[in-house]
């Protein structure tokens, strides 16, 4: 089990890396002093314990790039100022620590982030999930996590995916059928990703590639129903 620790203060990491090798013995203990030097290492965490209010890139812009690039973990975030706790809900956060962080609190919480890593290794594996089409003489399999959004354009559908778009022949109502309740048909030329939805209003959603997408007339309500129900399945396979 890896556990990082990331704060911008020296001491406190020295600190907090003490305590937790004293609860997890076992456990590899790493410390960053900068979100921009975590986000430069290959190894990820199993638990990461985050400080929000950081120099240059904050604790909030750090997590974010990582759930972005699929990590599923623990995180625990640390700060000072408890009003912070509501800017993270889409971060999926499993708990706060509020500085200074108590011996007593921080073993609870340890505790209960190694429960639910445990429980983690039991859920199904969304990764696994992939779609086979013909793209011209082409077989491609797709990881439908990288899939961001479809459409349809000159009775072609294009997939987009973070590192390439790919056209086909096919009817986007099929592919809605095989990807899942995470996606939504948000009008009859599109269908995406709702994990990938950067933010919308009554007309438009943009998506974390710059791409935007429009509503259909009247589809507003149908889709902030289908969102809201995403967003609380996905926040209950994260937070205990």
């Amino acid at each position: 089990m890896r556990i990082v620790i990331c704060d911008d203060e020296r001491r406190i990491c020295a600190i907090l890396a003490e305590k937790v090798g004293k609860l997890c013995p076992n456990a590899e203990i790493i410390t960053y002093t900068s979100g921009k030097e975590l986000l430069e290492t290959d190894e990820l965490p199993d638990i990461l314990i985050l400080d929000i209010k950081m120099p240059g890139i904050d604790g909030m812009e750090v997590a974010k790039l990582l759930r972005d690039r699929d990590w599923r973990k623990i995180l625990i975030f640390i700060t000072g100022e408890e009003g912070q706790v509501f800017n993270s809900f889409d971060l999926r956060a499993f708990h706060f620590l509020v500085k200074p962080v108590a011996d007593e609190k921080l073993e609870e919480v340890l505790r209960s982030a190694i429960k639910e890593l445990e429980r983690m290794k039991y859920l199904p594996d969304r990764n696994k999930k992939y779609i086979d089409i013909q793209s011209g003489t082409a077989h491609i399999r797709i990881n439908l996590l990288e899939l961001i959004y479809a459409e349809v354009y000159n009775r072609k559908t294009i997939i987009h995916t973070k590192t390439k778009d790919i056209e086909y022949y096919g009817q986007l109502s099929a592919l809605e059928r095989i990807v899942g309740k995470e996606f939504y048909r948000i009008h009859r030329s599109y269908l995406v990703n709702m994990k990938y939805i950067e933010r919308y209003d009554k007309a438009n959603l943009i998506l974390v590639n710059g791409d935007t997408v429009p509503i259909a007339r009247r589809g507003y309500e149908g889709f902030l129903k289908a969102y809201m129900e995403y967003s609380r399945t996905a926040l209950n396979l994260w937070v205990d």
